[in-house]
């Protein structure tokens, strides 16, 4: 089994730890330094990589501090042109490659964000889970088959922006959120799509402050997969 701990989500910053027994991953690096190195017990340079999705500071803010401390930073060509210390994972044509990053198999694959943004297909060669890593994405780009653990982002609600649109919020505020940000209806649709999902926990991520129910959607989700759900 896999071991996810979750160091911050959402907004304000977002960083989470998957370990196999052998080695640790950190998922986006987007809280300060300090939490980082107290989440990781102190032992930062144990870590066998981080993978950042974008370029956003609350996915990106410790990246810097990160690298000096010798822990590699892999990312996007974006990420690299914005002066971020960071491995480029590179295109061969329209795939991205595969990597070995301590004892995970690790395959990026593009979201639809407003930025270069990639999610990750991560395999462990020790415990041969398979966990998909998705924040900050508009839509599921793929099917994937016998993932065994999603980290999936349920941003928002149409049901509850469009009560605050007819209260008052934004409507260029809103549709930025519909385009760049994943949806619980969405999320639903797809995972509805299954005839059984064989997977052991979801992950409920990057959840909004405002515009979400943490709780309406740990349930929805349960109802419709059958899978224990947690709430980052």
């Amino acid at each position: 089994m896999l071991d996810i701990k979750v160091l911050g989500s959402g907004s304000s910053g977002n960083c989470y730890i998957v370990g196999d027994g052998q080695s640790r991953l950190l998922l986006d690096a987007g809280l300060p330094i300090r939490q980082i190195q107290t989440g990781c017990d102190y032992k930062v340079n144990e870590v066998a990589g981080c993978l950042v999705t974008h370029k956003h500071k609350d996915h990106s803010k410790a990246v810097r501090d990160l690298a000096r401390r010798g822990v590699k930073v892999y990312g996007t060509q974006e990420m690299r042109e914005n002066g971020l210390p960071i491995t480029v994972l590179k295109r061969q044509a329209q795939d991205l490659t595969s990597i070995g990053v301590g004892t995970f198999n690790v395959r990026p694959f593009m979201a639809l964000h407003d930025c270069e943004c990639y999610g990750y297909l991560i395999h462990s060669l020790v415990t041969n889970d398979k966990l998909i890593y998705l924040t900050d994405s508009a839509r599921i780009p793929y099917r994937f088959k016998g993932v065994d653990y999603w980290m999936i982002e349920a941003n928002y609600s149409l049901k509850i922006l469009d009560e605050k649109v007819a209260d008052g919020m934004d409507e260029t505020r809103a549709n930025r959120v519909i385009n760049t940000h994943m949806s619980i209806e969405k999320l639903l649709t797809y995972f509805q799509g299954f005839d059984h999902l064989p997977a052991r926990e979801i992950h409920l991520i990057h959840l909004s402050n405002d515009n979400s129910d943490a709780d309406a959607f740990q349930r929805q989700v349960e109802a419709v997969t059958g899978v224990p759900v947690y709430i980052a």
